[in-house]
């Protein structure tokens, strides 16, 4: 079965998503206690505040921040409602016979809802988070994930040429 890279796309994001602020939050270690945001400040290449040189007053606020969040996830816990519907989707996908799209239809509504809300309290973090930076910070923050970009850009070109050759031809 062919999976497109939009689909692949939006279960590494949700997965990310999914695993920031629970892993993050879990360990000990980093600043914050190791707290992150999920895809928003977190994700391919760390945390997005790593390497900034924040204040005692801005660490503190920042890592209120994210026990608020962590705990307003916990307290919403989505994950088991999400595997629930992942797996009836399983199961619609497995019975013999015709499926039935609209009750996949419905699941995957379900599914986009929680990942909609997940992403809607992830950016209201970041937003907070964002309040607490520096124009200075912010900036540097910007560049490094810039960099991160640039390098990941450039590894996928090495991983996958014949894609990167099928892209260029396009832009043509």
């Amino acid at each position: 079965m062919k999976i497109s890279n939009g689909v692949l796309a939006a279960a590494m994001v949700a997965g990310l998503s999914l695993s920031g602020l629970s892993a993050h939050a879990a360990g000990p270690g980093g600043w914050g206690g190791g707290m992150g945001v999920g895809s928003t400040f977190g994700g391919p290449g760390g945390n997005a505040l790593d390497g900034l040189d924040l204040t005692r007053k801005q660490r503190n606020q920042i890592t209120t921040i994210l026990k608020e969040a962590h705990d307003q996830d916990q307290a919403q816990d989505t994950q088991e409602e999400f595997e629930n519907l992942h797996e009836q989707i399983q199961d619609l996908l497995s019975v013999p016979g015709p499926l039935d799209q609209n009750q996949i239809a419905q699941v995957q509504q379900k599914m986009a809802a929680l990942r909609a809300e997940r992403e809607a309290r992830h950016l209201q973090t970041a937003s907070r988070i964002h309040d607490v930076l520096t124009p200075e910070q912010l900036t540097q923050m910007r560049e490094r994930q810039r960099k991160i970009h640039d390098l990941l850009s450039q590894l996928n070109a090495l991983q996958h040429p014949a894609q990167q050759i099928s892209s260029d031809n396009q832009k043509k």
